[in-house]
């Protein structure tokens, strides 16, 4: 007699630890620079890292690779950031490990394997650069434009409402906040996507409501404010915020 349940559960597969001795790498990267990364042809150079660090001053950057960017750059419309800082972490007190799995394989059971041990870690980071801020600016407003389609009807759909979600970036930073308990500065680009989500909902905040919803520390918030947004003096918004021509999505009203 057979277990009950039995055929629900995944078969155990084996571990194909012959390169988990290995030292590997755990790059963090931008967005845009894994959406470029996804372009290049197997096996072709991404980039080039440089250590110019001198008299125990550590510092490393990331070039991408010309004809890399140049293939991105035709494809995604806008101009892309070169040029990128590095930031290094130690991993000296952390035991991390990265695994693969086959994918494609009939039954969904590829083969599992330990690609190494975690020797760095890495955090490539988007430059303060006109360019990048650029790049922002188009990416909100493509996110922004409404993509309407036509599209013939067998009978009247049922209207059926549903309460709207945070994106899930927003919701995994709120969550994270909440976790730590107090306001802590995030990743620059991540707090550029948290003022462009913030408004596409309203056109204009106030400081307090923008601190609310990235709980950045007020000086480092005010400082990116200043680079997409402008702050309004007159009525019917005085004191509130609104973002530069440039990176709206939407036409400004008229009178």
């Amino acid at each position: 007699m057979s277990e009950k349940g039995s055929s629900s559960k995944q078969p155990a597969r084996a571990l194909d630890v012959s390169r988990a001795t290995r030292e590997v790498w755990l790059v963090k990267v931008p967005n845009y620079l894994s959406d470029v990364w996804s372009k290049a042809e197997p096996g072709a150079e991404l980039g080039v890292m440089r250590d110019a660090s001198a008299k125990g001053r550590l510092q490393v950057s990331f070039t991408v690779a010309p004809k890399l960017l140049q293939k991105a750059q035709a494809d995604m419309g806008v101009e892309i950031p070169a040029e990128h800082k590095v930031h290094m972490q130690n991993t000296s007190s952390q035991s991390l490990c990265t695994f693969s799995e086959e994918v494609g394989v009939a039954g969904g059971c590829g083969q599992l394997m330990a690609e190494g041990k975690v020797s760095q870690r890495a955090d490539i980071q988007p430059p303060s650069s006109e360019v990048y801020m650029k790049l922002k600016g188009h990416q909100f407003r493509a996110a922004g434009k409404t993509k309407n389609t036509a599209q013939q009807l067998d009978r009247a759909p049922a209207t059926v409402y549903k309460p709207r979600s945070h994106q899930k970036e927003y919701a995994d930073h709120e969550k994270k906040k909440k976790e730590a308990g107090k306001r802590a500065k995030d990743d620059r680009e991540v707090v550029l996507d948290l003022i462009f989500s913030a408004f596409q909902q309203h056109e204009y905040y106030n400081f307090k409501d923008l601190v609310q919803k990235t709980q950045q520390p007020v000086s480092y918030l005010r400082e990116i404010l200043k680079e997409v947004c402008q702050y309004s003096v007159k009525a019917p918004h005085r004191n509130m915020w609104h973002l530069k021509p440039e990176y709206r999505h939407y036409q400004p009203k008229t009178d």
